[in-house]
């Protein structure tokens, strides 16, 4: 969660130093995990693979046998598809220009953050530059200690989005803005300087939508707010999500009792630390249990995903969506 580095009086860089003990871990796994690590993290950031994969989750939709599979925790992690918002395409405008930042979970199995972004960045007058395909930046295979691997596809990342030059790198997961916000630390001139473009979705939208006239529909409903362990290493400011929220008449903001603790995901620890994961979340979703909340929002794809399953498990019925998704449904 880094909390230990943002509150550390030596200004100890903890991060590198997990890195390399995560690096060290990595090659010490038994063959049997490398080999189920190895596969997750191609299938999540191979182009490729995350297309056959995600072809392969709508028939399994269509033909039903998601259902029979629920049970696995693979299966119970995909979220039902939801078709509120209509398709936007990338448009051209002579706003600054923009290219989103999709997580490679997000593109395998969650397009309606992608739509509601798009959306709400063209009114607000955004040129978006169209991504032919999502391009991973690193960050699940650096937390789990394939560097080498994690620098190749950083290495990539950077020279592909340079070629297109955008004004400005918006990011729509808290995890790969982190990420890309520590290139700044690769003495690489041209990482640094992408690493000063990158802006998580959350906080641009709210810079940008005191300058224009956009209106939302009253929701009187009470949402609860997650914020990720990465959201403090991307937004310096805590109350962005609430301030971006209240634009909505009539919501109800809820944090939770212990609003500070991981939830469990961590990156794919969700997949190979199930039963760990479970247990973090344990307070989160007892607490959901025992409120009236209709809503449940978050800006890290994975930790998204860690509490639709958990909530699901419970069968308790809690809509789990990013907040510029819920921003996106309310606009008028």
């Amino acid at each position: 969660c880094m909390n230990c580095e943002r509150v550390c009086p030596a200004n100890v860089n903890y991060e590198k130093i997990i890195d390399a003990g995560r690096a060290v871990t990595y090659k010490q796994d038994s063959l049997l995990s490398l080999f189920q690590q190895s596969t997750l993290l191609f299938a999540l950031s191979n182009t490729s693979a995350r297309k056959f994969f995600k072809s392969c989750i709508y028939i399994f939709r269509k033909l039903g046998l998601n259902r029979l599979l629920s049970k696995t925790r693979l299966f119970s992690l995909l979220p039902e598809p939801n078709n509120t918002l209509a398709k936007i395409s990338a448009c051209k405008t002579d706003g600054p220009t923009i290219a989103i930042i999709n997580s490679c979970a997000g593109d395998l199995v969650c397009d309606e953050t992608l739509t509601a972004a798009t959306l709400i960045l063209s009114k607000l007058g955004c040129s978006i530059v169209e991504q032919k395909q999502t391009l991973c930046c690193g960050a699940l295979h650096q937390h789990s200690g394939d560097l080498k691997t994690a620098k190749k596809l950083r290495q990539y990342f950077i020279h592909s989005i340079n070629q297109q030059n955008p004004d400005y790198l918006v990011s729509l997961a808290t995890g790969c803005g982190a990420q890309i916000k520590r290139y700044s630390e690769l003495n690489d001139d041209s990482a640094e300087q992408l690493s000063k473009k990158i802006f998580d979705i959350n906080e641009f939208v709210l810079q940008q939508i005191s300058k224009t006239s956009l209106n939302f529909r009253p929701l009187a409903k009470r949402v609860y707010l997650h914020k990720p362990c990465s959201q403090a290493q991307v937004i310096k400011d805590a109350t962005v999500i609430e301030k971006l929220l209240n634009n909505i008449p009539e919501i109800e903001l809820v944090t939770f009792e212990d609003k500070l603790a991981c939830c469990g995901a961590g990156g794919i620890n969700t997949l190979v630390q199930s039963e760990l994961a479970k247990h973090l979340i344990e307070d989160k979703v007892l607490e959901l249990k025992n409120t009236t909340a209709n809503f449940l929002v978050s800006s890290n794809i994975g930790c998204a995903l860690h509490f639709q399953a958990q909530l699901k498990s419970e069968n308790t019925h809690v809509q789990v969506c990013h907040p510029i998704t819920l921003l996106a449904q309310q606009m008028v």
